[in-house]
């Protein structure tokens, strides 16, 4: 009895570990779904790039920071995806970036 309780368990936590990977390998980043909502390739580079500098919390070039100063002045849609970007990544996030 105690063996069939044993495979039923291991049976269970078995599927639950196969359900959380293939949801895991659905997931998109958030590129993607910026992309899919329509969003311009400025304000999704500005995005990235803001994101990155967050995420890397990098505070000098060489550390990883990005940031495209010409754009930031010309360009409002790369300057707001900069720093939509910069301010909603975390560092914890390194996967939904």
């Amino acid at each position: 009895m105690q063996t069939h309780k044993k495979i039923i368990m291991a049976l269970k936590a078995t599927l639950l570990m196969v359900a959380a990977t293939s949801l895991i390998g659905c997931s998109t980043s958030r590129h993607e779904q910026l992309a899919d909502l329509g969003f311009s390739t400025p304000y999704m580079e500005g995005y990235d790039d803001g994101c990155h500098s967050k995420v890397t919390a990098a505070r000098t070039n060489k550390d990883g920071y990005r940031q495209d100063p010409e754009r930031m002045f010309k360009e409002p849609r790369y300057a707001n995806g900069w720093n939509d970007g910069y301010e909603q990544c975390f560092v914890a996030n390194k996967e939904f970036y």
